[in-house]
């Protein structure tokens, strides 16, 4: 059996389901192993691995659609998928790659994180349940409820997260699309389910509840549902939501009922499944990070040996103690995954896992511009997704022993922009901030061997100390940033020239220095750099 199974187009079809996408041209070949996403650039065509879903993000011209369509043919893509045309298209052809539609209304990123699940997704060949479906296989589990009870199903885990959902059954209503959409139960709907005791009476009850209609305030249609908790023991797991207009059968309930208990079944076993993997996969790239003799067979197992790498290193504001730990390190959890999410669209095969407190990816790089676009996809997930976030990016590496020289950049990024103040940049490269780095790293080698600020610095920090000031350090900063000239410093300082001449003089009589000295100059901004005053002032007694 193959270690590492691809899922198929018919598998992943399954998992978006006919609701999101349409045949517009071609036959689908079910068993056809999809080899990752690809989000289609133009200016930029990213590597295509045979079997690939190709998406044409912004590809509306019917001659670029064309276009789109014969490099799918080109490279053996598993299917194209464009926006579905509101006017008459162009005339697709039949033969070839099959050519998916996206409806209107249906946002691109919504299915390429429905895609990324369906890719992630491992099989489970132990074990079989209802309907003959293989354990842990949720949307076969919907389907087979679905046929059962004549009724839309939608399985969600306890937090309102959809995790399958059957075909289409029957007419639906507003919620459904936009909970299979979203892939959770939007906070307006779970809102009205709270208010009416909807949650409740599901978490009490041993058996399904039925829910009228909910009245929405801009007067779409809705329709009931009946709903069941899917427990293990006293645990509740989830539960089973069915679309009906009105209380079902004696003989539906106890099916939805029995339902509910292999589908308890399956979450368990997904849920061990998938606790396993991010095991294996976070152990993997710990092993890969470190370099060591076995990181070229951590890398094989990620299938991401012999290949130029880099080391993203990602991770959000310090926690508080106590239970803001625990929510930090459920948020950083989350994160990772939406990183993986993210990083899908153009790098399928990059590895992300959460180290500690940090997220950490390993990032193909096939182009020698490939770490200018990640730092882009980077700035963007942090705008969208993570804004209190800070991402560190590392060199591009040729061979695994020198992967924790990647990590070790991404690392010193990280630690230069949590130094930086509230509104400054919070994603870079590190050898766009190797200099701050640099000089971290001397304060460090000089506090460990408990030296600090010296000669005129410590003087000067010394007499503004004892005077509970800084205004003779502020003076030399602001010359020395003007690079001597004494009318920009005074303008910088906001005093007259006179005055700040007089204050020159001053600070090099106490300062015991020549302005005129280099070497003495460079001495002053280096220890600046390094023990700025609000840092070195008062600890220099």
């Amino acid at each position: 059996m193959d270690a590492n199974p691809r899922p198929t187009l018919g598998m992943v079809l399954q998992h978006l389901g006919p609701m999101l996408l349409s045949t517009l041209a071609g036959t689908p070949q079910y068993l056809t192993p999809v080899g990752g996403v690809v989000v289609h650039d133009p200016g930029d065509p990213p590597a295509m691995p045979p079997g690939a879903i190709l998406l044409g993000v912004g590809v509306t011209d019917p001659d670029e659609i064309l276009e789109l369509v014969a490099l799918g043919n080109r490279y053996d893509a598993a299917a194209v998928v464009i926006r579905q045309p509101r006017d008459r298209g162009p005339v697709l052809p039949d033969e070839g790659t099959v050519v998916l539609g996206l409806p209107a209304g249906v946002a691109w990123q919504q299915v390429i994180g429905v895609l990324t699940t369906a890719m992630q997704s491992a099989l489970h060949p132990a074990g079989r349940g209802l309907d003959g479906q293989e354990a842990g296989d949720l949307f076969g589990m919907a389907g087979a409820i679905s046929d059962l009870i004549d009724a839309s199903i939608t399985i969600e885990d306890r937090n309102s997260v959809v995790l399958a959902y059957s075909d289409h059954h029957g007419e639906t209503d507003a919620i459904r699309v936009e909970v299979i959409l979203g892939r959770r139960t939007p906070e307006v709907y779970a809102g009205f389910d709270e208010e009416r005791g909807a949650m409740r009476a599901i978490r009490e009850s041993l058996r399904p509840v039925f829910l009228p209609p909910l009245a929405l305030s801009d007067g779409r249609s809705t329709r009931g549902r009946v709903a069941v908790a899917v427990r293990a023991g006293d645990e509740i797991l989830g539960s089973i939501w069915a679309v009906a207009d009105k209380p079902l059968s004696t003989e539906k309930d106890d099916l939805l009922l029995d339902a509910s208990r292999l589908v308890a079944l399956h979450m368990l076993q997904l849920r061990a499944g998938a606790d396993g993997a991010r095991r294996l996969r976070t152990d993997l790239l710990a092993t890969a990070l470190t370099g060591g003799p076995e990181a070229r067979s951590a890398l094989d197992r990620l299938r991401l040996a012999d290949r130029p790498l880099i080391v993203v290193a990602l991770t959000l504001g310090d926690p508080a103690g106590g239970a803001a730990a625990a929510v930090h390190v459920t948020k950083s959890q989350r994160v990772a995954v939406s990183f993986q999410v993210h990083l899908a669209g153009s790098w399928a095969d990059a590895a992300v896992a959460l180290l500690d407190d940090t997220v950490y990816a390993l990032v193909p790089a096939r182009r020698p511009d490939t770490a200018v676009s990640l730092e882009f996809l980077c700035r963007n997930f942090v705008e969208r997704t993570a804004n209190d976030a800070i991402v560190g990016i590392g060199r591009v590496v040729e061979h695994s022993a020198e992967l924790e020289l990647s990590r070790a950049d991404a690392d010193r990024a990280l630690r230069v922009l949590a130094r930086r103040s509230a509104g400054a940049e919070r994603v870079a490269r590190a050898s766009d901030i190797e200099a701050e780095a640099m000089l971290l790293e001397l304060r460090d080698l000089a506090l460990a061997s408990k030296r600090g600020p010296f000669g005129a610095y410590a003087r000067l920090l010394a007499y503004d100390d004892n005077r509970d000031s800084t205004f003779l350090v502020d003076s030399l900063r602001a010359w020395l940033d003007a690079h001597g000239d004494v009318m920009a410093a005074a303008a910088a300082t906001h005093v007259h020239q006179n005055t700040f001449r007089y204050r020159l003089k001053r600070l090099s009589e106490i300062g015991e220095f020549s302005l005129e000295d280099p070497a003495a100059r460079f001495a002053l901004q280096l220890q600046l750099r390094l023990w700025p005053p609000d840092s070195a002032g008062r600890s220099s007694k």
